[in-house]
């Protein structure tokens, strides 16, 4: 049975790199979960860094919405799967509901959360079953102030809710600050 490792901390933390070393120290078949879309120059420009600094050997598969499947599939096979990141899969699978921010009622964000979160019960259940061990990355996006917008504050909330999921089913958990990693469960 695959455990889940967490890992998160604020934006540019360290958070991937040190994912990254992590896993390298779970086998040598691992394949990485790419959740990021190339949806303008600095996307791609980011992707591609992260393209770099991973071992070629790595497998990647990209999926925006549905990690799960590669979850499900992949965890049969390999060592260790990467799945890097939560955050943005929960905004692919916000934006993937089209919402008018401006007059949505709160039945709407409800679903919308619905639809973030039966992703994420996927995403447990398929690492629960899978010999693989999965580590996951998430941004830590709490620690500021409250943002203005609807949106800003729903996707903040959303994101709460899935980091809170996911560390609830880990088996270890890790915050990066500063590059420093910090053993927070297991």
């Amino acid at each position: 049975m695959g455990r889940i490792l967490l890992v998160t901390g604020g934006a540019r933390s360290g958070k991937s790199g040190f994912a990254e070393r992590l896993i390298a120290g779970l086998g040598e078949d691992i394949v990485y979960i790419a959740t990021a879309k190339a949806l303008d120059e600095e996307m791609a420009d980011r992707i591609a860094q992260h393209r770099l600094q991973r071992p070629a050997a790595w497998r990647t598969h990209e999926a925006p919405e549905r990690p799960s499947a590669v979850i499900a599939h992949e965890g049969q096979c390999c060592d260790a799967l990467l799945l890097d990141c939560l955050t943005v899969l929960t905004t692919n699978r916000i934006l993937a509901r089209p919402i008018d921010w401006e007059r949505t009622a709160m039945a709407r964000l409800n679903e919308v959360e619905a639809h973030v979160m039966a992703e994420i019960e996927a995403i447990v259940t398929a690492a629960s079953r899978s010999r693989a061990d999965l580590v996951a990355v998430t941004n830590e996006v709490g620690c500021g102030i409250v943002p203005e917008s609807l949106m800003a504050r729903f996707f903040r909330d959303c994101a709460g809710r899935v980091n809170q999921r996911i560390a609830a089913a880990a088996a270890e958990v890790y915050l990066v600050v500063s590059g420093i990693p910090v053993r927070i469960k297991g």
